[in-house]
Protein backbone atom coordinates (compact mmCIF):
# COMPACT_ATOMS: atom_id res chain seq x y z
CA UNK A 1 0.00 0.00 0.00
CA UNK A 2 1.22 3.45 -0.85
CA UNK A 3 2.05 5.69 2.17
CA UNK A 4 3.12 8.52 0.94
CA UNK A 5 4.50 10.52 -2.28
CA UNK A 6 6.50 13.17 -2.25
CA UNK A 7 7.52 14.90 -5.85
CA UNK A 8 9.18 18.05 -6.99
CA UNK A 9 8.99 19.78 -10.39
CA UNK A 10 12.98 20.13 -11.30
CA UNK A 11 14.35 22.43 -13.75
CA UNK A 12 17.75 20.24 -14.30
CA UNK A 13 19.09 16.84 -14.52
CA UNK A 14 21.06 18.11 -11.10
CA UNK A 15 18.10 18.98 -9.44
CA UNK A 16 16.76 15.59 -9.98
CA UNK A 17 20.01 13.71 -9.04
CA UNK A 18 20.15 16.29 -5.72
CA UNK A 19 16.61 15.13 -5.29
CA UNK A 20 17.43 11.11 -5.52
CA UNK A 21 20.78 11.39 -3.89
CA UNK A 22 19.53 13.10 -0.90
CA UNK A 23 16.61 11.47 -0.08
CA UNK A 24 18.18 7.93 -0.91
CA UNK A 25 20.48 8.55 1.78
CA UNK A 26 17.79 9.12 4.10
CA UNK A 27 15.79 6.07 3.37
CA UNK A 28 18.78 4.01 4.13
CA UNK A 29 18.18 5.23 7.94
CA UNK A 30 14.28 4.73 7.14
CA UNK A 31 14.53 0.94 6.19
CA UNK A 32 16.88 0.65 8.84
CA UNK A 33 14.21 1.59 11.67
CA UNK A 34 11.64 -0.46 9.78
CA UNK A 35 12.04 -3.33 7.29
CA UNK A 36 8.58 -3.15 6.00
CA UNK A 37 8.98 0.34 4.30
CA UNK A 38 9.66 0.02 0.90
CA UNK A 39 10.79 3.21 -1.41
CA UNK A 40 10.64 3.55 -5.08
CA UNK A 41 12.16 7.00 -7.49
CA UNK A 42 9.62 7.39 -10.35
CA UNK A 43 10.12 10.67 -13.26
CA UNK A 44 7.80 11.68 -15.85
CA UNK A 45 9.35 14.62 -17.84
CA UNK A 46 10.43 17.28 -15.10
CA UNK A 47 8.53 15.78 -12.10
CA UNK A 48 10.24 13.42 -9.52
CA UNK A 49 8.65 11.26 -7.23
CA UNK A 50 9.42 10.04 -4.25
CA UNK A 51 7.39 6.93 -2.91
CA UNK A 52 6.98 5.07 0.56
CA UNK A 53 4.90 1.97 0.66
CA UNK A 54 4.21 -0.98 3.13
CA UNK A 55 2.31 -3.55 4.09
CA UNK A 56 -0.88 -3.00 6.44
CA UNK A 57 -1.74 -3.67 9.67
CA UNK A 58 0.82 -1.01 11.28
CA UNK A 59 0.33 -3.26 14.58
CA UNK A 60 3.17 -5.06 12.71
CA UNK A 61 5.83 -2.71 12.22
CA UNK A 62 8.78 -1.34 14.36
CA UNK A 63 7.11 2.15 14.39
CA UNK A 64 3.72 4.28 14.31
CA UNK A 65 2.50 5.79 11.79
CA UNK A 66 3.29 9.46 13.26
CA UNK A 67 7.44 8.02 14.14
CA UNK A 68 7.15 7.29 10.11
CA UNK A 69 5.78 10.62 9.02
CA UNK A 70 8.46 12.43 11.18
CA UNK A 71 10.83 10.53 9.85
CA UNK A 72 9.82 11.15 6.48
CA UNK A 73 9.05 15.08 7.02
CA UNK A 74 13.14 15.15 8.20
CA UNK A 75 14.34 13.60 5.23
CA UNK A 76 12.10 16.08 3.24
CA UNK A 77 13.51 18.59 5.24
CA UNK A 78 17.18 17.64 4.85
CA UNK A 79 16.44 18.18 0.98
CA UNK A 80 14.94 21.61 1.25
CA UNK A 81 17.51 23.18 3.18
CA UNK A 82 20.70 21.11 1.43
CA UNK A 83 19.66 21.99 -2.23
CA UNK A 84 16.91 24.70 -1.79
CA UNK A 85 17.86 26.55 0.56
CA UNK A 86 20.55 29.51 -0.17
CA UNK A 87 18.18 29.87 -3.46
CA UNK A 88 15.16 30.54 -1.57
CA UNK A 89 17.10 33.03 0.20
CA UNK A 90 19.00 34.98 -2.32
CA UNK A 91 15.49 35.00 -4.08
CA UNK A 92 14.08 37.22 -1.01
CA UNK A 93 17.00 39.38 -0.44
CA UNK A 94 16.94 40.51 -4.09
CA UNK A 95 13.33 40.63 -4.01
CA UNK A 96 13.19 43.08 -0.56
CA UNK A 97 16.45 44.91 -0.85
CA UNK A 98 17.75 47.33 -3.18
CA UNK A 99 21.53 47.33 -3.62
CA UNK A 100 24.12 50.27 -5.08
CA UNK A 101 26.16 47.90 -6.92
CA UNK A 102 26.62 43.76 -7.79
CA UNK A 103 29.79 44.00 -5.45
CA UNK A 104 28.07 44.87 -2.69
CA UNK A 105 25.12 43.12 -3.24
CA UNK A 106 27.33 39.94 -3.71
CA UNK A 107 29.36 40.58 -0.27
CA UNK A 108 25.81 40.87 1.45
CA UNK A 109 24.78 37.80 -0.14
CA UNK A 110 27.57 35.80 1.33
CA UNK A 111 27.03 37.03 4.80
CA UNK A 112 23.49 35.94 4.71
CA UNK A 113 24.75 32.75 3.57
CA UNK A 114 27.01 32.22 6.76
CA UNK A 115 23.76 32.95 8.59
CA UNK A 116 22.49 30.14 7.21
CA UNK A 117 25.02 27.66 8.07
CA UNK A 118 24.71 24.97 10.39
CA UNK A 119 27.89 26.43 12.10
CA UNK A 120 28.92 28.40 14.90
CA UNK A 121 26.71 31.04 16.32
CA UNK A 122 24.43 30.45 13.45
CA UNK A 123 23.52 26.93 14.21
CA UNK A 124 20.39 28.08 16.69
CA UNK A 125 18.97 29.58 13.90
CA UNK A 126 19.32 26.43 11.13
CA UNK A 127 17.79 24.09 14.00
CA UNK A 128 15.07 26.49 14.41
CA UNK A 129 14.18 26.84 10.73
CA UNK A 130 14.79 22.83 10.36
CA UNK A 131 12.08 22.53 13.10
CA UNK A 132 9.12 25.09 11.20
CA UNK A 133 10.38 23.06 8.13
CA UNK A 134 9.29 19.85 9.84
CA UNK A 135 6.73 20.34 11.42
CA UNK A 136 4.96 22.17 8.57
CA UNK A 137 6.09 18.70 6.00
CA UNK A 138 4.40 16.80 9.03
CA UNK A 139 1.04 18.63 9.39
CA UNK A 140 1.00 18.45 5.13
CA UNK A 141 1.29 14.69 5.45
CA UNK A 142 -0.96 14.57 8.16
CA UNK A 143 -4.14 16.23 6.08
CA UNK A 144 -2.91 13.93 2.92
CA UNK A 145 -0.40 11.76 1.66
CA UNK A 146 0.63 13.27 -1.47
CA UNK A 147 3.00 16.15 -1.10
CA UNK A 148 4.14 18.47 -3.94
CA UNK A 149 7.09 20.44 -2.52
CA UNK A 150 7.05 23.30 -5.44
CA UNK A 151 3.25 24.18 -3.66
CA UNK A 152 4.35 23.74 -0.52
CA UNK A 153 7.68 25.92 -0.82
CA UNK A 154 5.56 28.51 -2.68
CA UNK A 155 1.88 28.46 -0.17
CA UNK A 156 2.84 26.95 3.34
CA UNK A 157 6.66 28.20 4.47
CA UNK A 158 5.04 31.37 5.85
CA UNK A 159 6.71 31.00 9.49
CA UNK A 160 9.91 29.77 7.82
CA UNK A 161 10.38 32.75 5.29
CA UNK A 162 10.04 35.06 8.10
CA UNK A 163 13.15 33.59 10.01
CA UNK A 164 14.86 33.86 6.22
CA UNK A 165 13.37 37.36 6.08
CA UNK A 166 15.19 38.30 9.58
CA UNK A 167 18.09 37.00 8.50
CA UNK A 168 18.33 39.11 5.28
CA UNK A 169 17.12 42.17 7.77
CA UNK A 170 20.47 41.22 9.22
CA UNK A 171 23.08 40.61 6.98
CA UNK A 172 22.09 43.84 5.38
CA UNK A 173 22.31 45.67 8.85
CA UNK A 174 25.48 44.28 9.42
CA UNK A 175 26.94 45.03 6.14
CA UNK A 176 26.39 48.47 6.35
CA UNK A 177 27.84 48.73 10.03
CA UNK A 178 30.62 46.79 9.12
CA UNK A 179 31.31 49.72 6.26
CA UNK A 180 30.65 52.76 8.14
CA UNK A 181 33.24 50.39 10.73
CA UNK A 182 35.90 50.08 8.13
CA UNK A 183 35.39 53.82 6.64
CA UNK A 184 35.47 55.03 10.51
CA UNK A 185 39.04 53.07 10.55
CA UNK A 186 40.60 54.56 7.41
CA UNK A 187 39.59 57.58 8.76
CA UNK A 188 41.58 57.40 11.84
CA UNK A 189 43.99 55.90 9.79
CA UNK A 190 44.22 59.15 7.54
CA UNK A 191 44.44 60.99 10.97
CA UNK A 192 47.09 59.38 12.30
CA UNK A 193 49.11 59.36 9.54
CA UNK A 194 49.51 63.25 9.78
CA UNK A 195 49.34 63.78 13.41
CA UNK A 196 52.56 65.39 15.23
CA UNK A 197 53.80 62.54 17.41
CA UNK A 198 53.47 63.70 20.80
CA UNK A 199 55.06 61.02 23.10
CA UNK A 200 58.16 58.55 21.67
CA UNK A 201 56.53 55.59 23.03
CA UNK A 202 53.65 54.00 24.09
CA UNK A 203 52.98 50.24 25.71
CA UNK A 204 49.55 48.90 25.22
CA UNK A 205 49.23 46.37 27.60
CA UNK A 206 46.61 44.09 26.20
CA UNK A 207 45.73 42.15 29.90
CA UNK A 208 42.57 39.87 27.77
CA UNK A 209 39.15 40.25 26.95
CA UNK A 210 38.56 43.88 27.37
CA UNK A 211 41.27 45.02 30.38
CA UNK A 212 44.22 46.99 28.70
CA UNK A 213 46.93 49.26 30.40
CA UNK A 214 48.34 52.04 28.71
CA UNK A 215 52.15 52.80 29.57
CA UNK A 216 54.58 55.61 28.39
CA UNK A 217 58.39 54.84 28.12
CA UNK A 218 59.25 54.47 31.57
CA UNK A 219 56.07 51.64 31.69
CA UNK A 220 54.39 54.36 34.01
CA UNK A 221 50.21 54.16 33.84
CA UNK A 222 48.95 56.77 31.07
CA UNK A 223 46.33 59.41 32.19
CA UNK A 224 43.95 60.27 29.19
CA UNK A 225 44.44 63.65 27.99
CA UNK A 226 41.37 65.81 27.90
CA UNK A 227 41.09 66.47 23.65
CA UNK A 228 38.33 68.29 22.13
CA UNK A 229 38.98 67.35 18.45
CA UNK A 230 36.67 65.81 16.19
CA UNK A 231 38.27 62.67 16.33
CA UNK A 232 38.06 62.18 19.79
CA UNK A 233 34.18 63.49 19.95
CA UNK A 234 32.67 60.94 17.69
CA UNK A 235 34.30 58.00 19.55
CA UNK A 236 33.52 59.21 22.55
CA UNK A 237 29.86 59.13 21.45
CA UNK A 238 29.91 54.90 22.16
CA UNK A 239 32.23 55.05 25.00
CA UNK A 240 32.95 51.39 24.15
CA UNK A 241 36.53 50.03 25.69
CA UNK A 242 37.68 49.89 22.38
CA UNK A 243 36.59 53.47 21.23
CA UNK A 244 38.22 54.57 24.56
CA UNK A 245 41.53 53.13 23.86
CA UNK A 246 42.03 54.32 20.33
CA UNK A 247 41.00 57.58 21.53
CA UNK A 248 43.81 57.48 24.18
CA UNK A 249 46.46 56.92 21.77
CA UNK A 250 44.80 58.99 19.48
CA UNK A 251 45.46 61.66 22.22
CA UNK A 252 48.82 61.18 23.14
CA UNK A 253 49.85 60.33 19.94
CA UNK A 254 53.19 57.75 20.43
CA UNK A 255 55.57 57.80 17.61
CA UNK A 256 56.09 54.33 18.18
CA UNK A 257 53.05 51.82 19.56
CA UNK A 258 54.13 48.41 21.14
CA UNK A 259 50.93 46.07 21.69
CA UNK A 260 52.01 43.40 24.38
CA UNK A 261 48.94 40.71 23.64
CA UNK A 262 48.48 37.02 23.90
CA UNK A 263 46.02 37.11 21.70
CA UNK A 264 47.16 39.08 18.40
CA UNK A 265 44.36 37.99 15.93
CA UNK A 266 41.54 39.87 18.11
CA UNK A 267 39.88 42.09 16.36
CA UNK A 268 40.94 44.51 18.84
CA UNK A 269 44.28 44.34 18.19
CA UNK A 270 44.16 44.12 14.38
CA UNK A 271 42.18 47.40 14.35
CA UNK A 272 44.89 48.94 16.74
CA UNK A 273 47.57 47.97 14.42
CA UNK A 274 45.91 49.01 11.32
CA UNK A 275 44.82 52.50 12.61
CA UNK A 276 48.19 52.79 13.53
CA UNK A 277 49.95 51.21 11.10
CA UNK A 278 53.80 51.29 10.25
CA UNK A 279 54.00 53.02 14.13
CA UNK A 280 52.29 49.89 15.46
CA UNK A 281 54.23 46.75 16.75
CA UNK A 282 52.84 43.12 17.78
CA UNK A 283 54.70 41.95 21.05
CA UNK A 284 54.08 38.12 22.33
CA UNK A 285 56.86 37.70 24.35
CA UNK A 286 59.69 40.61 25.57
CA UNK A 287 60.89 41.91 29.21
CA UNK A 288 57.97 44.59 29.69
CA UNK A 289 55.08 42.17 28.58
CA UNK A 290 56.17 39.01 30.23
CA UNK A 291 56.07 40.93 33.65
CA UNK A 292 52.24 41.42 32.99
CA UNK A 293 51.22 38.79 30.75
CA UNK A 294 53.97 35.80 31.27
CA UNK A 295 56.01 33.99 27.97
CA UNK A 296 55.17 33.98 24.71
CA UNK A 297 56.52 35.52 21.54
CA UNK A 298 57.35 37.98 19.38
CA UNK A 299 55.27 39.21 16.49
CA UNK A 300 55.98 42.19 14.09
Amino acid sequence: MELFSISIDTRSDHEKEAFRRILSDKQKELHKRCKQLKFAFSAAEARVTWTCSGKLPLSTWTLSAEELRRLISEAVTAYIMEEREQELAARLLYSEFEFDDEEEAERILQCYFQLLSNEGEAAQYWQSRRRKLVEGIDQCLLEGPELNLNGFLTFRLHTYEQELRDLAEYAVDEFILDQQYEEFVSLLKYFVYFQEPKMPIVHVIHKGEEDFLLLDGNLRPIERPQEDGLIIERLDQEMEIEDMIVSTLIAVSPARMIIHTRNPDLPVIMTLAQIFDNRAQICCSCPECSVFLGSGRMMT
